[in-house]
């Protein structure tokens, strides 16, 4: 649900970033929602491809993108100011995003090693 969550928001705000109504910061000529956006949507797509031999590095590639440009960003929110767009209450959504990736991956932890639990006690 949070990966959904953080795929909308993203979505959201590459949508509002190619409007020009909120643009987002450029990273190398690409605005970082839009990466943020393919994270989420990389890290969607594997929770649907669990059972994939694949499934794990996918994960890992969007969330690693993910969790590295929320780091950052709140790095340079402390450091800097106003680096990041903020959602309706001012809240600057790198730090939703950060907390939502560190959720995020403990979560996935979890359910990953319910799965190899699962799959030990089939083995007997």
């Amino acid at each position: 649900m949070l990966i959904i969550f953080g795929l909308w928001g993203g979505l959201n705000i590459s949508l509002l970033t190619l409007t020009k109504e909120a643009p987002c910061p450029n990273a190398l000529g690409v605005p970082i929602c839009y990466l943020v956006s393919l994270g989420y949507l990389v890290m969607f797509v594997s929770a649907l491809l669990l059972k994939h031999k694949f499934a794990k590095k996918l994960f890992y590639a969007g969330w690693g993108s993910v969790f590295v440009i929320a780091f950052i960003g709140v790095v340079s929110e402390i450091s800097i100011g106003n680096v990041c767009p903020i959602n309706n209450s001012g809240i600057p959504l790198c730090y939703l995003s950060l907390v939502f990736s560190v959720i995020i991956v403990i979560l996935y932890r979890l359910v990953i090693s319910r799965i190899q639990k699962q799959k030990s006690l089939f083995k007997i």
